[in-house]
């Protein structure tokens, strides 16, 4: 296996390509590097050697990602894959950006992987070769999943259809910090599930930064993360998860946590798990934390779901960090629901207008809307707060409203 590596440092090479353990063949395999430090370099020897694996360290790439990005891809076939290492968060928006734009016209039919910034060699050398620490491997039924894995510029790229077969509705909620998703999710679809019990609902906790709504709804010990051995052989579809119930009057609703715990998500987890819970429950609602696209899961589950929304305050902070992320938003299946929403501050189709994206609804804006201890009981939502739930058109048949007095309508 040839690895050609962009470095200005010639050392780094052997720093990001170590000899390691081989899951699929249980030996160690040699990688053979080579190390350039100039991009004429780089395009040279894509065409003398064709390697499998480029790396492209960008901190040492003088040249404009509009130039080398195109130039590398089209020297590139199926069987080689680009990786890029970022030297920076804002680096790696920019990259996605770029890549964005210019795969629009491109029939390049390569592999791209983008990888998070600040990586370890190690971290890198993970990714790359897509093998793991021999401590870790606990069953001859391990495949390696970095390979099968496709990357966050494929997945948000990717053209095909959807398995229509299945009927669970999956909505992934997201948006910038503090906006007001998870106590949105607290509040609404128990609501819901309330409306509908004749419809399964499955809320999944995948917030890695607070873990809000497992810890409310007192969901710690009700991991998927326990199924781990299933997905390692590939035998989820038959295990029996272990959900819970947090509400007694809502046998209906149950929640699972799927908050990192020393497990990774790879996105054919993702996509396995979407393939069970599909079959078992009529909606999926993922909370998923801070709006970002540096986790390959994390892009495959707004990939895969039916609708993406995007929780956003109507403050300059909440709005203009959404804004970053509507090259990519606008791809997927993307609404906009504003909280603390008030009248006499901000318009729907003001916050419309500014983002670029269609608003579902919004949650207004009142005094004590938070409990002042959060419990597993059930959230009240207010009067207010209903009539604006009776508003929200849902891409599938639900009741989002009881009828009293002509107040509220049921929305299918």
């Amino acid at each position: 296996m040839i690895a050609l590596v962009l470095s200005t440092r010639p050392l780094q090479a052997k720093e990001y390509l170590p000899e390691t353990l081989s899951v699929n063949q249980r030996a160690p395999e040699k990688v053979d590097e080579m190390n350039v430090t100039t991009y004429e370099m780089l395009i040279q020897r894509l065409r003398e050697y064709e390697p499998k694996i480029i790396l492209v360290v960008t901190q040492d790439m003088s040249e404009s990602a509009y130039r080398w990005i195109p130039e590398v891809m089209g020297q590139t076939k199926t069987d080689q894959t680009l990786y890029i290492l970022p030297k920076s968060q804002n680096d790696q928006y920019h990259l996605l950006v770029v890549i964005e734009e210019l795969a629009k016209d491109s029939d390049w039919q390569g592999n791209i992987s983008l990888l998070d910034s600040n990586l370890t060699f190690q971290e890198v050398a993970d990714h790359i070769i897509g093998f793991v620490n021999p401590q870790s491997v606990e069953s001859n039924e391990l495949i390696n999943e970095e390979e099968q894995e496709q990357s966050e510029l494929s997945l948000l790229l990717a053209q095909g259809e959807k398995d229509d077969g299945r009927s669970g509705h999956v909505i992934t909620i997201t948006g910038p910090g503090s906006s007001g998703a998870t106590t949105f999710i607290l509040y609404h679809f128990p609501y819901l599930a309330k409306l509908n019990p004749e419809k399964e609902f499955l809320i999944v906790d995948i917030n890695d930064d607070k873990g809000d709504l497992v810890e409310t709804t007192r969901s710690q010990n009700h991991r998927l993360s326990n199924a781990k051995t299933a997905f390692q052989r590939k035998r989820l579809q038959e295990s029996d998860l272990r959900y819970h119930i947090p509400y007694k009057s809502l046998p209906n609703l149950k929640v699972i946590s799927a908050v990192q715990d020393q497990h990774k998500w790879s996105s054919n987890e993702i996509v396995m798990f979407l393939e069970k819970v599909k079959k078992e429950f009529d909606v999926i609602a993922f909370d998923m934390g801070e709006l970002t696209f540096t986790s390959n899961a994390k892009i495959r589950l707004m990939r895969e779901s039916n609708e993406v929304i995007a929780v956003v305050r109507p403050d300059s902070f909440s709005l203009n960090r959404t804004l970053q992320y509507t090259k990519v938003l606008e791809r997927l299946p993307t609404k906009v629901i504003i909280t603390h929403f008030d009248t006499s501050y901000v318009s729907k189709s003001e916050v419309e207008k500014y983002l670029g994206l269609p608003v579902l609804g919004v949650v207004p804006y009142e005094r004590l809307l938070i409990p002042k201890q959060t419990t597993s009981d059930l959230f009240e939502p207010t009067k207010k707060m209903q009539k604006e739930f009776a508003t929200y058109q849902w891409d599938l048949e639900l009741i989002v409203s009881l009828k009293k007095r002509g107040l509220f309508a049921s929305v299918g």
